[in-house]
């Protein structure tokens, strides 16, 4: 049952992480740095401290109690993540949710599921859950491929002898999208290493289901650093600043506050659910986790009618992409039940 519960709040969360992006696309005047920088201010410092010291009894004792060692490392991680948000946002922003997610949050989910796997050393490879992983991990790459070539087709131009060419616009975002991916998984390989600051938090009256929770206020307060330091940067250089308080800043606040609800809430809700998952939680969890929000992402980036006027091949090879990744979902689920 406890495995169960584990599994459901681990789904809630992937549904929640990928609709984050969506009220992103809704705001008013404001330009990508406005609405990263509010959204990094609320979601990775505000509400992640206010959720931290709900759930977390003397959470600052925890941190205080951890060894440097393992505190600098986590914030090591956590500033690197942050560069990978950056990306990820840049990604959105160039790619689209429908393209976007299965790229970035793809990568995510096999290298994020992949490294804790190598850690927890080579015999879990041989294992059940361990193969269906392995095996998982290589559709979902080959359903980003898919979708980057879908990508490809869709924005492509026709040119003097009837080929279809890429559009130059197109290789830039999927170089973000790559790189983002590669540093956003960290947060997982964080928190399957954050072992004694999820034992001082126990120790000092955190739950089971909410001491690996801890991880997250220390990696995502580094990756806040990261984020609103570019965005400001951004801001002042192209001198919009005052736009942060336009006519629509009310109404853009109150999307971005949702957004950031919906993201940081994924990830305690993960962590909930991967602790009751037992020791394949960092392994098992994260994939089906990242890939519920590739495909609630894609959905949504088609419900808008991102590709609505994409040529019928690019349609036809973004929903074989698609398939690939539900296919993983199946996989991961299989080898969360051999567990």
């Amino acid at each position: 049952m406890n495995v169960t519960i584990g599994l459901v709040l681990v789904a809630v969360a992937g549904i929640l992480q990928g609709s984050f992006v969506l009220p992103m696309t809704l705001t008013r005047d404001w330009k990508w740095e406005h609405t990263w920088a509010m959204f990094s201010l609320m979601g990775m410092l505000v509400f992640n401290w206010i959720i931290g010291l709900a759930v977390l009894p003397r959470l600052g004792e925890a941190i205080v109690s951890t060894p440097l060692r393992d505190i600098v490392v986590l914030l090591m991680l956590g500033a690197c993540w942050g560069v990978g948000a950056i990306l990820f946002g840049l990604g959105m922003e160039k790619l689209g949710l429908a393209v976007g997610y299965p790229v970035i949050m793809g990568l995510i989910l096999c290298l994020g599921a992949l490294i804790p796997l190598v850690e927890s050393g080579a015999s879990h490879f041989l294992a059940k859950p361990g193969l269906m992983l392995l095996a998982g991990s290589l559709v979902v790459l080959f359903g980003i491929v898919l979708c980057a070539q879908a990508s490809e087709r869709k924005s492509g131009d026709t040119g003097s002898g009837g080929r279809r060419t890429p559009h130059a616009s197109t290789r830039p975002g999927m170089v973000i999208a790559v790189f983002a991916g590669i540093l956003s998984c960290l947060p997982n390989v964080g928190l399957n290493n954050a072992a004694e600051l999820t034992a001082s938090a126990a120790r000092l009256g955190a739950t089971p289901g909410m001491a690996a929770n801890a991880a997250w206020v220390v990696q995502f307060t580094a990756g806040f650093a990261v984020n609103f330091a570019y965005c400001a940067i951004l801001m002042v250089r192209r001198r919009n600043t005052a736009a942060l308080l336009g006519r629509n800043t009310l109404y853009n606040l109150v999307l971005v506050g949702a957004m950031a609800l919906m993201w940081i809430g994924s990830f305690y809700l993960y962590g909930m659910g991967a602790a009751r998952t037992g020791r394949w939680g960092a392994i098992l969890g994260w994939p089906l986790f990242i890939s519920l929000a590739i495909v609630v992402g894609n959905l949504w980036g088609l419900g808008r009618g991102e590709w609505s006027s994409a040529p019928r091949q690019a349609r036809a090879q973004l929903n074989r992409g698609l398939a690939a990744v539900l296919l993983a979902v199946v996989l991961f689920a299989f080898g969360s039940a051999m567990r």
